[in-house]
């Protein structure tokens, strides 16, 4: 059995752009975002301040259009999700964090987006990898180029998943339901675009194989288990999952565009006047500057 050292760096998004081989990106920034959500709200309101304190301004107090400034921004929108989820959480909350892990029978966590959300991530993402890593590791018998391979799915292979699902579920007919063979090959074909490394045709189909099937084992367990997988509210907590999960929002338009677009755009509310106002100046800049004018 492979042993996947991971780090909780990776975990909490604390490395940017980050490409582990001990989850391949599976667990990448999405379970330290979670646990932020079921935070007291002092909790969220120090690392808010924190966040706000090491925006950089102008003399004249505009923002400086740099990296920093698009991460921080980015985070800022994160963590009023996570204030999102904590505050339409329905459980009784006290001083203590709440809890955070959910077992897919658990009907009371599935029509709260917290609950919802969490089981999505641990079925989806989290449980799948370890059986992933060993069928890679058996596939290649290579440890560094197994290696290589996992850190190249970090690199934006799941938060690709996550999107191509989103847009699966907004497309499909509730009275079709979704079809294996056409959700197998849009996830293939999602991964495949953003699986770049370095390896012969043959074997990087073999790998992308390897992780949609395990993935779509995950959903089909929801299915069977009548998750409510189809539906707004899986959208819209997908859409979350991608935005915590992805290593580098402005090097991975679609996450933008099909993810926290949508989110800043909710009627509820989700993200701050003040938040989304900084996030859109500072990635239409962005995306202007990379030739990507009609960007949202």
């Amino acid at each position: 059995m492979a042993v996947n050292t991971h780090r909780l760096n990776c975990s909490n998004a604390q490395n940017p752009g980050c490409e582990c081989s001990g989850c391949g990106g599976s667990l990448h920034g999405w379970g330290g975002w979670a646990t932020l959500a079921v935070e007291r709200p002092a909790i969220r309101d120090e690392r808010r301040r924190a966040l706000k304190d090491d925006i950089t301004k102008e003399d004249a107090g505009a923002l400086i259009f740099n990296e920093k400034n698009r991460r921080k921004s980015l985070d800022l929108a994160r963590l009023d999700l996570a204030d999102y989820l904590w505050d339409a959480d329905p459980r009784p909350k006290g001083d203590a964090p709440l809890p955070r892990r959910f077992e897919v029978g658990d009907w009371e966590a599935v029509p709260f987006d917290n609950g919802r959300m969490n089981i999505l991530a641990d079925e989806v993402m989290g449980k799948p990898w370890d059986e992933i890593s060993d069928s890679i590791g058996t596939l290649v018998g290579n440890k560094q180029t197994a290696r290589n391979i996992k850190k190249d799915l970090a690199s934006h292979g799941w938060c690709s998943l996550l999107v191509a699902l989103i847009q699966l579920i907004e497309k499909v007919n509730k009275a079709i339901g979704l079809i294996a063979d056409t959700v197998k090959q849009t996830l293939k074909d999602a991964l495949s675009k953003r699986f770049t490394c370095r390896i012969a045709k043959q074997l990087k189909d073999a790998v992308v194989d390897i992780v949609v099937d395990r993935v779509w084992s995950a959903l089909t367990r929801l299915l069977d288990a009548h998750f409510p997988l189809l539906g707004a509210d899986t959208v819209r907590v997908l859409r979350m999952l991608a935005v915590f999960a992805c290593p580098s929002v402005e090097r991975h338009r679609d996450v933008y565009q099909h993810a926290l677009v949508p989110l800043m755009a909710d009627g509820r509310g989700l993200v701050a006047e003040e938040v989304k106002a900084q996030v859109a100046t500072l990635f239409t800049a962005w995306w202007q500057r990379k030739g990507l004018a009609t960007a949202p």
